[in-house]
């Protein structure tokens, strides 16, 4: 049993994020001070087991080992969902001893990671690389993910992550069926993506992957 804490901005801009106000106008959001936050976790200690931190991206905040630091304290497992493309924050909150759990968002094939991304960075690629080989040689207990639609990703492009993952050593994949829900691209909700039965048709044909709510 776990609780979600949303951090505000993100380096990214992909046009499925399902997050956009957190992205695009943090300041349009409430912010609970990390006092607050803590309180609630206090009072929740023996009903709650675990603290999932997700966003937008946390590792943009300077302030994310020290939080995870105090989250850990009050003794719950932590969690941290990230696109992945902060690997010495990724370090430094492992050194500290606040990582339990690591979800990363693996968006595209390396050669179009920047367009699915909006990023001009032509690092990310390798950061989000180096991120998932960091987690596997530490043992952390890893979760790779991707949100799927057809305007994105085509049957070839999923084919070209699989084949990425694998050289990283990866093994579990989870594929997320996009959801027409308020979006970073308000387009997206007309155009056209793979049905679920795309989707299982999909992940039936790659070696270890799994459609998220499928078994």
């Amino acid at each position: 049993m776990a609780c979600i804490v949303f951090c505000a901005g993100c380096n990214l801009r992909c046009g499925y994020c399902q997050n956009p106000a957190l992205v695009l106008d943090p300041e349009s959001q409430p912010r609970i001070q990390t006092e607050d936050v803590l309180d609630f976790l206090q009072c929740r200690q023996g009903k709650l087991d675990a603290v999932v931190v997700s966003g937008g991206e946390p590792t943009t905040h300077a302030g994310l080992p020290h939080f995870l630091t105090a989250v850990k304290a009050l003794g719950f497992m932590v969690r941290l969902d990230t696109n992945g493309t902060n690997l010495g924050m990724l370090k430094t909150c492992h050194r500290v001893g606040v990582l339990d759990a690591l979800g990363i968002d693996y968006k595209a094939p390396k050669a179009r990671y920047e367009e699915i991304t909006a990023s001009t960075s032509p690092v990310l690629r390798r950061n989000v690389s180096a991120s998932i080989s960091f987690a596997i040689e530490q043992g952390i207990d890893l979760d790779i993910r991707t949100t799927v639609h057809r305007a994105f990703l085509s049957r070839d492009d999923l084919c070209a992550m699989r084949q990425e993952l694998d050289s990283l050593g990866v093994g579990q994949w989870y594929l997320q069926q996009f959801h027409p829900v308020e979006t970073i691209d308000d387009g997206l909700h007309e155009v056209p993506t793979y049905s679920d039965e795309e989707m299982l048709e999909i992940a039936a044909s790659l070696p270890n992957t799994t459609v998220r709510g499928e078994a």
